[in-house]
């Protein structure tokens, strides 16, 4: 796991789970640079907006391939370069398929941007009416699938546009809004919101949604609740454990490990890094990451 650049050097630090010890690489390529990562390929996005995508980072002998620029609506405050919040997802590795595609969440208002070879610019994806503010995408079965804000899955085809959205599957509110009886707040007063909602692919194939609750004084996640859905029905049930896996949360790649003695995880839990990149610029970052424990709904910060 990348640790976050906090001097700007030619060199980041990586997190080794299996000897539990911080490694440094030469990454001139990621100086000064946001890095997300996407199956074994690491995206850098740069001050100038520039993308590339770098294969195996841990390696001197990088592949680079350059991205257009991202382009904002005419009506949107441009953010920092720093304050951004993304997320890259390939559809293959670039080096096992040539029919690859890359699909970005980009902007204040969570839009979604689409790339193939051989493109010279990003293409928007077009929304159904009202629009949606995208929080988590995947590439799931042979399609981009994404969440937003409201708990509506939306599945990515090609349509009369070049892509477009449509939605597929949808939450019931009551369980999207703090109010809900199967959460309870954890202090008198405080508001208890949904700050983030993940998609992520299970080892038996499922798709999980996977909402985290925050307590807003302070800013701190209170818990987390996991959902199979099942697109066909479509209907969802309530994941109770994850047994003897543990799931990795976060604004980059969200994945499952089993968990032993070699990764040194604990099992049925969420890790989970701080998404919030107005704290991750401003306070350092790492203000609100750890371990949630299924079990008995318990939380363990770290980087406090």
């Amino acid at each position: 796991m990348m640790l976050e650049d906090h001097h700007e050097t030619l060199w980041r630090e990586c997190f080794c789970l299996s000897c539990q010890r911080v490694h440094r690489v030469l990454m001139p390529e990621a100086k000064g640079k946001t890095c997300f990562s996407s199956r074994g390929w690491v995206f850098t996005l740069g001050r100038a907006w520039e993308l590339c995508m770098l294969k195996n980072p841990m390696s001197r002998h990088n592949y680079i391939i350059k991205l257009p620029k991202l382009k904002f609506p005419d009506d949107e405050v441009l953010p920092r370069y720093d304050n951004f919040s993304a997320k890259f997802v390939l559809s293959a590795s670039p080096t096992t398929s040539l029919d690859y595609m890359v699909m970005v969440i980009y902007g204040w208002g969570g839009l979604l941007g689409l790339w193939k070879p051989g493109d010279e610019e990003w293409t928007a994806v077009n929304f159904p009416s009202p629009a949606h503010n995208i929080w988590d995408l995947i590439f799931y079965k042979g399609c981009f699938v994404a969440v937003d804000c409201e708990g509506s899955i939306l599945r990515c085809v090609n349509g009369p546009t070049p892509f477009e959205a449509q939605v597929i599957f949808r939450m019931l509110q009551r369980l999207m809004h703090w109010e809900h009886p199967d959460l309870v707040q954890p202090t008198a007063g405080h508001r208890l919101l949904m700050t983030e909602a993940y998609l992520v692919q299970s080892p038996t194939g499922s798709l999980l949604l996977v909402s985290q609750w925050e307590e807003r004084e302070p800013a701190q996640t209170f818990r987390f609740q996991v959902f199979e859905i099942d697109l066909n029905t479509p209907t969802y049930t309530e994941v109770k454990s994850l047994e003897n896996t543990s799931l990795f949360l976060g604004s980059n790649s969200s994945f499952y490990l089993e968990a032993n003695e070699e990764h040194h995880i604990k099992l049925n839990c969420i890790y989970f890094a701080d998404d919030s990149w107005p704290r991750l610029s401003e306070e350092g970052g790492g203000r609100d990451m750890g371990i949630y424990h299924i079990e008995d709904c318990t939380t363990e910060l770290y980087f406090m």
